[in-house]
């Protein structure tokens, strides 16, 4: 329980996500938000949300930026500092040291552990080594392709090991037609091939301290995506103890601090839940598990930071839809048989609570992403 302000100073990251994050905050009563960034023309100057803004323009997490966060963190008096993406979460481990002589940084894992997560590669190969349960793959597709393949069940898709939001995957029927895409890879392209899995998506999102869970919810996808394994365009809160069995296993395997998204598969071939891959940041839908599910990870973040003992409560079940979707699901779908989604289901506050910054970026759509 929040007693005395908390007060927050968020390390600005990619738009949608720090636009989740300052919304959830908002929620908390007693919450007071400072803002730190790198651009000069952010739409979160204008943000109802932020009680101050303070910019140093670089062209990456320089060494100087430390400093500067460290002043704006005197200045405001703030007492925990809060990256949303996963460039600021490198940032604020790189230099976790000097930023904790002003402010705690909300938990985060180490650094070998934090790439381990980041990297779809590196990730199978450690749930390998902890039997942690996971689809067929291959991390080596340099090497000996088309023997390694004859090992594999297909289809298979093609992943770039640092992809996000299904961007750049590709499904393959057999294995002629992989290896002649493969072949045209430029050396630098970095891919791993895995095993598709017919079943069913499920995610977790997790609070962690030391590899045990703080706070978690579980969520099953509603409607289809946009496109091809991009993420579900609405989702369910549910319960399932085999999807919370295997996270908790991976999560204490990497001795894991801090926040995560998880995507799982169920597999029907084997009845098994997998691990797909881990997001070692805030997600998009972090928004529904604060207005749905009522578990609002960004504060629980900020209490973790500060030492505060975080209750184990049981998430609420429920179905949520960004409010954008709702529109275009009701109005603008023709499929039969629609999920009865009400505005009590969507993020309608979300959408219109700070609409400054998005009426910037819808004048300016080559800036950001809005989908």
């Amino acid at each position: 329980m929040i007693m005395e302000p908390l007060v927050v100073l968020v390390l600005e990251g990619e738009y949608r996500l720090t636009a989740a994050v300052l919304f959830c905050l908002n929620q908390q009563k007693k919450v007071v938000i400072h803002m730190v960034s790198r651009d000069a023309t952010s739409p979160f100057r204008y943000s109802r949300y932020v009680s101050s803004y303070h910019c140093l323009p670089c062209p990456a997490f320089e060494a100087e930026f430390v400093p500067f966060a460290l002043l704006v963190a005197e200045r405001t008096r703030a007492q925990v500092l809060l990256p949303v993406d996963v460039e600021g979460m490198r940032f604020a481990i790189a230099h976790r040291a000097a930023l904790e002589t002003v402010l705690p940084v909300l938990p985060l894992p180490s650094a070998a552990a934090y790439e381990v997560a980041a990297d779809k590669s590196l990730l199978a190969a450690f749930m390998r080594q902890h039997h942690v349960p996971g689809p067929h793959t291959l991390t080596n597709i340099r090497h000996n392709l088309a023997s390694q393949l004859t090992q594999v069940r297909f289809p298979v898709l093609l992943k770039p090991i640092d992809g996000a939001g299904g961007q750049g995957i590709v499904l393959f029927q057999e294995a002629a037609e992989l290896l002649a895409h493969v072949a045209n890879f430029p050396p630098e392209g970095k891919h791993i091939v895995q095993t598709f899995l017919e079943g069913y998506d499920i995610d977790c999102n997790v609070l962690c301290r030391d590899g045990q869970l703080l706070a978690h919810s579980i969520q099953r996808g509603l409607l289809g995506a946009a496109s091809a394994y991009a993420p579900t365009q609405a989702i369910e809160f549910v319960q399932d103890r085999a999807v919370l069995a295997v996270v908790s296993q991976l999560m204490a395997a990497l001795k894991w601090n801090g926040v995560a998204h998880l995507d799982l598969r169920y597999d029907a071939a084997t009845q098994q839940v997998n691990v797909i891959e881990i997001n070692p940041r805030f997600w998009l839908t972090v928004v529904g598990s604060a207005v749905k599910a009522k578990v609002n990870f960004p504060v629980l973040a900020c209490l973790a930071a500060l030492g505060q003992p975080i209750e184990q409560a049981s998430f609420a079940l429920g179905r949520y839809i960004p409010f954008a979707n709702f529109l275009k699901y009701k109005y603008a779908s023709r499929a039969k048989n629609k999920v009865p989604f009400t505005f009590s289901d969507t993020s309608l506050l979300g959408f219109f609570g700070d609409p400054l910054p998005k009426l910037i970026c819808m004048l300016n759509p080559g800036r950001v992403r809005m989908e």
